[in-house]
């Protein structure tokens, strides 16, 4: 698994999937602890949603989009969902070893 740093704080990534649904889901673990540091999707039940399109949650991860663009992990689509005051924007993600 590819190793990156986010924050100063060594992770990888994991990706899973929702119950309901069956929509992606992008976990971040911490290295070598594999303790989750982060879930960088949420599920909002959208039909955008698949196992590859997911919205970031860029309001508990501060500056994840700006980072998965970076490190080439995912491509934001230019769409944007509202759940409740908060808002989330779609990506398109590249799997990566």
């Amino acid at each position: 698994m590819k190793t990156l740093k986010f924050k100063g704080t060594e992770v990888s990534l994991s990706f899973d999937s929702y119950q309901n649904k069956g929509s992606q889901a992008v976990l971040m673990n911490t290295v070598p602890a594999s303790e989750l540091y982060g879930v960088i999707t949420v599920n909002l039940g959208s039909l955008l949603q698949t196992d590859r399109l997911a919205f970031v949650d860029e309001n508990n991860l501060p500056g994840i989009g700006a980072w998965l663009r970076k490190n080439k992990i995912a491509s934001p689509l230019g769409y944007k969902e509202r759940s409740g005051f908060c808002q989330y924007e779609l990506y398109n993600f590249h799997r990566i070893a």
